[in-house]
């Protein structure tokens, strides 16, 4: 017999080297999942990964699912990929736009949305055959009568009907035939998908908002205040679920509105505050104001610099 051999000891994180990433072979091998990218496959299985840190940190909801945490700035680090294509595999994934394998249900006032990772199963009927051959009749030599009531007197009467339960105990194949592949993990109960503005959450419509306007470089040219307070207002009107919207005294509808806000960048927020630190009229409602500035903001920038040149110019 070999002489067995201690290795030695694990230093830093060379542990690591035998935790793995499970990924369910129907991902690869099924052909629903063969226009799923390789990328968001391999998401699935982080997500998966992070399901064991549920029961430590008691991360289920009042109906006792389990839910994980993953932003997409971690999602980001750990892909090594920018926030368009991180917040796409999860769109890959979700049951809104993508294949169903989570679901995301948002929580607002900027807080990371809970997922829900589902499991899943792709039944298929077997193929029929195109002439079965017929089963050649064999007697029953032998069969176990014990549940029938002896009697000296013979009698046509067969046994007891069994009962209705133990009828149905193996139905019809058909019936079991999944029609919709994915399954919800075991302890997660189905149920309607939340509806969220423009089908996102806060925490996510602020990350798009913030790579819009180009929020980093904003930080280094405007105070903090003033760019942190227009990111939440913009936030707010792209998130409200009014139907309409108040703005410079008309009131307009709410989509008209989220429109013009979705199509701001770092130009018009610099018009914006740079329109603000020039009026020297008092303002009463500041919030009105911002609100009526940025509305108008794309359709005013153009003149208001170009009046500037002039100006300038003489």
């Amino acid at each position: 017999m070999p002489e067995a051999i201690l290795s030695d000891y694990f230093y830093g994180d060379e542990s690591e080297q035998f935790v793995f990433f499970k990924i369910p072979r129907q991902l690869i091998t099924d052909p629903k999942f063969k226009h799923v990218s390789t990328d968001a496959k391999l998401l699935y299985g982080m997500l998966l990964d992070r399901m064991s840190l549920s029961a430590k940190h008691g991360w289920y909801d009042d109906t006792g699912c389990v839910y994980i945490y993953y932003t997409v700035d971690e999602i980001c680090g750990d892909m090594v990929c920018g926030r368009d294509k991180a917040m796409k595999l999860l769109a890959e994934l979700d049951n809104k736009k993508g294949i169903g394998l989570i679901e995301r249900v948002r929580q607002g006032l900027g807080r990371p949305s809970k997922i829900y990772v589902k499991r899943f199963t792709t039944r298929k009927a077997p193929p029929k055959p195109t002439s079965p051959p017929p089963e050649p009749f064999a007697p029953i030599s032998e069969v176990d009568f014990s549940d029938v009531q002896k009697s000296e007197n013979p009698t046509s009467k067969g046994r007891k009907n069994p009962r209705q339960e133990v009828e149905e105990i193996d139905p019809s194949y058909t019936k079991r035939i999944q029609t919709d592949f994915i399954q919800p993990y075991p302890s997660i109960s189905p149920r309607q998908p939340p509806e969220g503005p423009m089908g996102m959450d806060r925490y996510e419509q602020r990350e798009i908002i913030k790579e819009n306007i180009g929020y980093e470089q904003l930080q280094r040219e405007i105070p903090f205040d003033d760019v942190e307070s227009l990111l939440e207002l913009i936030v707010d009107v792209i998130c409200s679920t009014a139907a309409t919207m108040r703005i410079g005294g008309e009131v307009l509808p709410a989509e008209t509105v989220k429109r013009r806000f979705q199509q701001l960048d770092g130009e018009h927020i610099r018009y914006v505050v740079e329109s603000m630190r020039q009026t020297t009229t008092k303002i009463n409602n500041i919030r009105a104001y911002l609100l009526t500035a940025l509305y108008n903001a794309p359709v005013t920038i153009g003149p208001y610099y170009t009046a500037a040149v002039r100006h300038d110019f003489g």
